[in-house]
C-alpha cells in the first residue's frame, strides 16, 4: 500500500493500449497521490521550459518468470510488479500539466511469428488517499484487457504501455504535481520465441511544453 506523505492530486490516469496486449491478470493497480518510501531502481530529471524540475522514478521493480501454462517450449510467461513515481517542483509547479506513461519494453532475439501480450484485469482495484480525503480521478480506470501485438519472424522490440493519463498540480500547501502508479502482478506472455526474452520497465512524464523526462529500469532476462 502506498504511504502518502503530502496531499497531492493525480487525475485522469487510465489503462490504455498502444502496440502490445493486455492479457490476463493483475492482483491490483494502485494509484497514489504522493511520494512513498520505496527501493528506487532508477531516476531521471529534466528542467522544462518554465523552469520546473521534473523528476521521474522507478521503484520496487520485480519481474517473475514462470513456466508457461501452455507447456510450449516457444512460450515465455512472466508477472511484473513495480512503482512509477513523478514529482514536479518549481515556479509554475502548481499549474503544471502533462502526461505520464508507465510501460515495459519487451525484446526478443528471434520469433517464428507469434505474439506478445501484456496487461491485466482488475479483480481488485485500490485507490490510496491521505486521511483528509484528497480527491483523485479514477473514473477512467477500466477493469478490462488492453494490449496484443502479432510479431513477425526475426528479432524485435515491442512497447507495452501499462498505464497512461494526465497529471496536474494542485494549489495551496501542495507544491507541484506528484504521484505514483503501482502495478501488481501484471501478466505477460510471448509466443513463438526462440531464445531469451528481455523486459525493461520505464516511466515517462511529458510536460505541456513538450519537455520529457524518462527513467528506464534494468532489463530482466528469462529463458
Amino acid at each position: 500500500m502506498t504511504e502518502i506523505q503530502k496531499p497531492r492530486r493525480s487525475r485522469g490516469l487510465k489503462s490504455i493500449g498502444a502496440t502490445v496486449v493486455a492479457g490476463a491478470s493483475v492482483a491490483g493497480l494502485v494509484l497514489g497521490t504522493g511520494t512513498a518510501s520505496a527501493a528506487v531502481d532508477s531516476t531521471n530529471t529534466v528542467v522544462d521550459a518554465n523552469g520546473n524540475t521534473i523528476t521521474v522514478s522507478l521503484s520496487d521493480t520485480f519481474i517473475d518468470s514462470v513456466a508457461p501454462l501452455d507447456g510450449n517450449p516457444l512460450t515465455r510467461e512472466w508477472f511484473a510488479n513495480g512503482v512509477a513515481g513523478w514529482d514536479v517542483t518549481g515556479p509554475d509547479a502548481d499549474d503544471f500539466e502533462g502526461t505520464v506513461v508507465m510501460g515495459y519494453q519487451v525484446g526478443y532475439p528471434a520469433s517464428l511469428g507469434g505474439s506478445i501480450t501484456f496487461g491485466y484485469s482488475t479483480p481488485s482495484l485500490e485507490l490510496t488517499l491521505n486521511g483528509d480525503g484528497v480527491e483523485a480521478g479514477i473514473s477512467d480506470i477500466l477493469p478490462q484487457a488492453g494490449f496484443e501485438a502479432e510479431i513477425a519472424p526475426g528479432p524485435g522490440i515491442v512497447d507495452a504501455v501499462a498505464a497512461s493519463g494526465n497529471v496536474q498540480g494542485t494549489e495551496g500547501d501542495a507544491e507541484g504535481a506528484s504521484g505514483t502508479i503501482q502495478i501488481a502482478n501484471a501478466h505477460g506472455t510471448a509466443t513463438g520465441i526462440l531464445g531469451n526474452v528481455r523486459v525493461r520497465p520505464y516511466v515517462q512524464l511529458t510536460s505541456s511544453t513538450g519537455d520529457v523526462a524518462v527513467a528506464y529500469g534494468q532489463p530482466w532476462t528469462f529463458n
